[in-house]
């Protein structure tokens, strides 16, 4: 293998690995998001723990399946 078959090896391998790591957070995310929307007393205290939390985007809109 010469180094350019190296280097685009090694940007392919990251890219996966970059991947795969987004998706494990997009998983810890909406059940994190599950978890906040379990045990809030209501709508509003759902969305203000979520705002803390940083699970206010898309991230969320699984949390109720």
């Amino acid at each position: 293998m010469n180094p350019p078959d190296r280097t685009r090896r090694a940007a392919v391998d990251f890219a996966e690995a970059r991947m795969a790591a987004e998706a494990a957070e997009a998983v810890q995310q909406r059940a994190a998001a599950r978890r906040v929307a379990e045990r809030s007393l209501d709508i509003g205290d759902c969305r203000e723990l979520l705002l803390m939390l940083g699970l206010s985007g898309k991230a969320t809109l699984g949390a109720r399946e």
